[in-house]
């Protein structure tokens, strides 16, 4: 019968095995970690890089919290990040300052400032180009999508000229990639966004409506003159003008009232959707 400590003997080579598998483990996990660095983003093993092409890093602050709706939309308005221009390398090289930029710039100072926040990057449907944003999981209205990607990267309504670059994100896979001016974003909800797109294609309809109304009112009063040098002033002549240009004039004043409480609601401009979503990776 073999003593306790022959069997100790015995037993060594088995428990020196597997300590050495154990070690070969460990040295392996330590190296694969040590080959990325947390605070890197990476995608399809391949790590985010700015407009600069240095990695994109997020710093996040361990004591950071979701926000509420409306402290999110202060800490946006007050970061000035939006003030920054959109710059691709072909037109500014070693100066470029593109969408993974601003999105890592509100991210980082979010965090700063105490508010828990996310890098996310999107794919879009027949488009090789993807977008960077930001996300917050607010506690009152859940996940809200924010872009911040300043001038010269969103093309808006000619019309007007955007005075800031803060902007709500309405991101749903399938469906078209859209923002609104966070000053007039009452909701981070799809739907939401459905109903001021649609209600920005009113206002557009009744501004034609309106150019019509004054090319006819032009037309009329040119023709009213020609009949007057043709004829001479008359009741016929002029009762029928008076008619035509109060009834004008009434239709006018209705769209200019109706165009007024619609820009007031929707906000000077809008900006145009960028592609349907394909894909979304939110990183915290």
């Amino acid at each position: 019968m073999a003593t306790i400590e022959e069997a100790d003997i015995r037993n060594k080579p088995k428990l020196y095995l597997i300590l050495f598998v154990g070690l070969v483990l460990l040295l392996a996990s330590s190296t694969i970690s040590c080959g990325q660095n947390p605070g890197y983003i990476y995608e399809n093993g391949a790590v985010v890089v700015g407009g600069d092409g240095e990695p994109i890093e997020l710093i996040n602050n361990p004591n950071a919290t979701n926000p509420t709706y409306a402290e999110l939309v202060a800490f946006i308005e007050e970061d000035s990040t939006d003030e920054r221009q959109y710059l691709t390398r072909a037109w500014a090289p070693g100066f470029a300052y593109t969408c993974a930029d601003f999105a890592e710039d509100v991210h980082n100072n979010a965090e700063a400032a105490g508010i828990k926040a996310a890098w996310v990057g999107i794919d879009f449907e027949e488009n090789d180009e993807g977008h960077a944003l930001n996300a917050f999981e607010t506690t009152d209205k859940g996940l809200v999508y924010i872009d911040c990607t300043g001038r010269r990267f969103f093309p808006w309504l000619p019309k007007y000229n955007a005075t800031s670059w803060d902007k709500v994100a309405y991101v749903e896979v399938g469906k078209e990639y859209g923002v609104i001016d966070i000053a007039k974003a009452k909701s981070p909800s799809y739907s939401f966004y459905e109903e001021y797109t649609q209600k920005w294609q009113e206002f557009e309809k009744k501004q034609q409506e309106l150019e019509k109304l004054l090319s006819e009112w032009d037309k009329e009063v040119t023709r009213h003159n020609e009949e007057i040098s043709k004829y001479g002033s008359s009741l016929e002549e002029t009762t029928r003008f008076s008619v035509a240009l109060e009834e004008n004039t009434q239709k006018r004043y209705r769209l200019g009232d109706e165009l007024r409480a619609l820009q007031e609601e929707l906000g000077d401009y809008w900006f145009e959707p960028l592609g349907i979503v394909k894909d979304v990776q939110i990183h915290w």
